[in-house]
């Protein structure tokens, strides 16, 4: 079920998670049907994330998750710790999830490198947190958002 605080923690993590996708806000405006200034603008709380927002924005990264699995193994954890089962984690690895995200995100989104090439870092660096990673994470979470 979506709730109201789903979508809070969605929109209070927007930056971390356009950025473990790899889009600038232009790119997923233009995926969801919005200008980068309404991601702007999202992104900094001058608005509130509707639900018809947040549908499209999720349904736009689980196909992206869907076709391209091996690219978006930092996504599929940011989701699973940030926004739909923080209490799973501590805060200690929330925080580091979100650390490392954002250290490692910027090569992507400058282009110097890959999605799948900074995923195999990523995945290295949080492999000692006790997160689950690959395939066990990405079934959790597809299965946990059609049943939503």
């Amino acid at each position: 079920m979506i709730t109201e605080e789903v979508i809070e923690r969605f929109q209070s993590n927007l930056v971390i998670i356009r950025k473990a996708v790899g889009w600038s806000g232009e790119e997923l405006g233009d995926r969801i049907g919005v200008t980068r200034q309404t991601i702007n603008n999202l992104e900094n709380h001058k608005c509130k994330l509707s639900k018809t927002q947040y549908l499209a924005m999720r349904s736009v990264l689980e196909t992206e998750m869907g076709e391209y699995p091996e690219e978006t193994e930092i996504l599929k954890v940011v989701l699973e710790v940030l926004v739909d089962n923080p209490d799973k984690y501590s805060e200690k690895d929330r925080m580091e999830v979100f650390e490392k995200t954002n250290m490692l995100s910027p090569a992507i989104l400058n282009g110097s490198s890959s999605r799948k090439e900074v995923a195999k870092i990523w995945k290295a660096l949080i492999t000692g947190l006790g997160i689950m990673t690959g395939a066990s994470i990405a079934a959790l979470i597809i299965g946990a958002w059609r049943k939503k």
